[in-house]
């Protein structure tokens, strides 16, 4: 006799021989048993999780001559009839080779005669949505108002290309992939039954590998039974997949949770000699980084099985930050799609190594207090940091003494005002003391010596929001200038607390619109926090007229306002003196 494959063989013959799907098995069940069996149903799911099987097991228990319960017994003439697929009262179309009008009308013509042999003239309709729209037009009356003899049961792996129309005329059940643990119960009796022998971790891999369809774990077993001979072990089964060890897995994870990017490109290339398929290697390593965060999240969770020993896991899970393992799962999770369609896939995966190990040193408080003082290093060196000088202070009134406003003493490179010249330009190649428009500091907007706890100017106003608006907009127009465009009519219009309206002129509907959106409003908060402290919340409104902004006294206030915004500047004032010396 011609050998059968394990998943023909294996095929379960009974509701209670599938596994997995427990509330679709209960359902028909209790419907068989009180005779409310539907007229169409609509069976969806991944491949291998028992759609078709579930059919013909339904198909039995309706038309079986001495059923147990809900049960077919599997040894009357119409159960041995249906198994063996001689059935003539059951019929099972391919949508996919049998999808045009003339099919469908075939089957409406045929449908209307009684069942020969059976109770009921059962259709299984496999990959139904490869059918045209013209076949589903003609399937429509009769799906709706088949004959009492009839009944209907579409399988598809993709529900949604199956048209609403058809949908609502049936009766649908999602099936669901299947856990690891069931697969390897379910490998465990194929296997006793077979007469194979199988080692632990190869029921592992194979359950692993078959992401949750059970028909592709019984072909893997068979495979792997005629590589090894009726033995199966795990280096049988790397081999059939062309997948690594875990151990290789494992010591690629403790590399990147130490940034060891040297050693995890050595491992690329170790796995690359021996012909490991890189691809497969990206795939399983995204997989067991997203057990890791699973368990970071919920230490003990069932992803963690698939894996082997459960303790590693925890332990090795524990030796990430939570951010940086979700970054390693997120950037080798979008490279093994990606070496999808590259023709240099071991390029992309090395890469890809480099930047997870780097997000996997963020770590440990000592990492993050490094590469803060490196950037604060860079800061300074770039000129980034505003001088002391340069932090404003409130205006005080002139000392005694001193008319004017006199200073009693000059700093470097300025004179008394009593002499000729106020500030000397910087000689050539010599830095100036002010600074310069680009780098304005934030801190600029607020006085870090009054902001102890209990001062007066611990509390914002309305006031000192407004004064600092400008150095707002410029710390804006650096940072998102397509934003700050955005912003420029906008001004503060209201404070309680620590929530600021922001006020929009009537007919700037779509700039206040975009500032609205959750992303800018979230910057616009956090840009508020960096220059008066706490936690902002901001409101968008719109209004009439004209709003007073400090220093504005007359239309040179507007155009005043308009030009530092958009440019940056500063306005200098000079006394009658001064302006004198100009002409």
């Amino acid at each position: 006799m011609t050998y059968l494959a394990l998943y023909r063989k294996w095929r379960p013959q009974t509701f209670g021989e599938i596994i997995g799907q427990e509330h679709i098995v209960r359902t028909l069940k209790n419907a068989v048993e009180s005779g409310r069996t539907g007229h169409a149903y609509l069976f969806c799911g991944t491949r291998g999780t028992g759609k078709t099987t579930t059919a013909k097991v339904l198909a039995k228990a309706l038309n079986c001559l001495e059923r147990d319960g809900a049960e077919p017994c599997n040894r009357c003439e119409n159960c041995k009839g249906i198994t063996e697929g001689l059935a003539v009262d059951v019929i099972e179309i391919d949508a996919a080779s049998n999808r045009g009008i003339d099919e469908i009308r075939d089957l409406r013509e045929k449908i209307k005669f009684a069942p020969a042999v059976t109770r009921f003239r059962v259709y299984i309709i496999d990959e139904v949505h490869m059918l045209t729209n013209e076949a589903f037009n003609a399937l429509l009356k009769t799906l709706e108002e088949p004959p009492r003899h009839a009944v209907l049961i579409l399988a598809t792996t993709e529900p949604h290309k199956v048209p609403l129309t058809i949908l609502s005329r049936c009766q649908r059940f999602d099936f669901r992939r299947i856990e690891p643990a069931d697969i390897i119960r379910r490998l465990s009796e194929v296997a006793a039954g077979a007469g194979l022998e199988v080692e632990e971790e190869a029921l592992w891999l194979i359950a692993r590998a078959a992401e949750g369809g059970l028909r592709d774990a019984l072909s893997i077993l068979d495979q792997g039974a005629a590589f090894g001979e009726l033995k199966i072990t795990a280096a049988d089964v790397h081999n059939i997949l062309g997948t690594v060890k875990f151990d290789a897995l494992d010591r690629m994870a403790g590399h990147l949770a130490a940034g060891e990017t040297g050693p995890a490109l050595s491992l690329v290339a170790d796995l690359t000699s021996e012909g490991k398929d890189l691809r497969f290697f990206a795939r399983e390593m995204a997989g067991y980084l997203r057990a890791l965060l699973l368990e970071k999240i919920t230490p003990g969770s069932a992803a963690r099985e698939a894996w082997g020993d459960p303790d590693m896991i925890t332990a090795r899970a524990a030796e990430f930050s939570m951010a940086g393992l979700l970054r390693a799962v997120e950037i080798m999770a979008g490279a093994e799609q990606e070496m999808k369609w590259s023709s240099q896939p071991g390029i992309i995966l090395e890469l890809t190594l480099v930047k997870t190990s780097r997000a996997g040193v963020i770590t440990g408080e000592s990492s993050l207090l490094a590469r803060l003082e490196a950037v604060e290093e860079k800061l300074q060196s770039l000129g980034q940091s505003l001088p002391e000088k340069a932090v404003a202070a409130p205006k005080s009134a002139p000392p005694a003494g001193k008319p004017g406003g006199e200073s009693a003493s000059a700093g470097p490179g300025q004179t008394s005002l009593s002499g000729e010249t106020k500030k000397k330009p910087a000689e050539k190649g010599e830095k100036s003391d002010q600074p310069a428009l680009g780098d304005i500091s934030p801190d600029r907007g607020r006085l870090p010596q009054d902001l102890g706890p209990g001062s007066p100017e611990a509390e914002t106003d309305l006031a000192r929001v407004k004064n600092s608006w400008g150095e707002i907009m410029n710390t804006i127009r650096r940072e998102r200038l397509p934003l700050y465009y955005n912003y420029i009519k906008a001004q503060p219009l209201a404070l309680q607390g620590s929530s600021l309206v922001v006020g929009f002129p009537e007919g700037e509907d779509l700039a206040r619109e975009m500032a609205d959106l959750p992303e800018q409003k979230k910057y616009l908060e956090s840009l508020l926090q960096r220059f008066f402290q706490g936690e902002w919340q901001v409101s968008f409104k719109s209004y009439r007229g004209k709003i007073e902004t400090p220093g504005q006294k007359n239309g040179h206030g507007d155009k005043v306002l308009d030009v530092k915004r958009r440019f940056g500047g500063v306005e200098i004032t000079l006394d009658e003196e001064e302006e004198g010396s100009l002409f």
